[in-house]
């Protein structure tokens, strides 16, 4: 009698069962290493939190170093998600980079995103390149259309640029600094529309993206 089953037809459940006890490791990792800091966890202390066994975690993750960085990239993908694509169509810079910046410094400033920076500074010194791992791994592709978008302008003859990598990172990066006071200063409110709005403006204002006219795409919006 012919098998009528996909081939594999039985390993879709044990995937699907690997994938969320690896989120709730993740999950439970997550809680316990804010609370605690890198060096303050123990494996013992995430098994309890995620409620699986000790052979599970070990399955998936050989050491809580494992561990920390799949959390910690875990992260940096949950951002590139939440940021829109660049709009490579709008003919206008200042429009296209507001509403780019503007996302990114709403992510950015969001809570989560907050607590996860806190826990990179806390481990840079067991993780010394975590830090520019993470700004890769989440601002990287945003960075990558912003230098796209700034080269089909150029291309246009309607903005000028010595390097669009380099202004595209600097502007991507430039929202990093502006969220670091909140990561250093636990109980500092998120930033309101209002105060994000006037960050942008700022960053657009000091950018080394000029338009045909010589002037800043910020000086253009003013």
């Amino acid at each position: 009698m012919p098998n009528d089953n996909p081939p594999h037809s039985d390993k879709r459940p044990h995937d699907l069962r690997s994938t969320l006890t690896k989120r709730q490791i993740l999950d439970g990792a997550r809680q316990v290493f804010l609370l605690n800091g890198y060096a303050g966890t123990s494996i013992d202390q995430i098994i309890n939190q995620s409620g699986v066994s000790k052979g599970s975690i070990y399955h998936h993750f050989d050491s809580k170093d494992a561990l920390f960085r799949a959390l910690i990239a875990a992260e940096a993908e949950r951002i590139a998600r939440a940021l829109p694509s660049v709009d490579q169509d709008d003919p206008d810079p200042c429009s296209a980079l507001r509403q780019i910046g503007l996302a990114v410094l709403e992510t950015l400033n969001n809570p989560a995103t907050i607590a996860t920076l806190r826990l990179i500074i806390g481990a840079l010194g067991r993780f010394p390149g975590l830090g520019e791992e993470f700004l890769r791994n989440s601002l990287g592709q945003t960075a990558e259309q912003i230098a796209a978008y700034l080269d089909l302008r150029a291309s246009a003859g309607s903005l000028r640029i010595r390097s669009s990598r380099a202004a595209a990172e600097e502007f991507a990066r430039q929202f990093m600094a502006h969220v670091m006071e909140r990561v250093l200063v636990p109980h500092k409110p998120c930033l309101t529309e209002a105060e994000c709005t006037a960050v942008v403006e700022d960053i657009l204002r000091n950018s080394d993206i000029r338009r045909d006219t010589g002037r800043t795409a910020g000086e253009q919006a003013s």
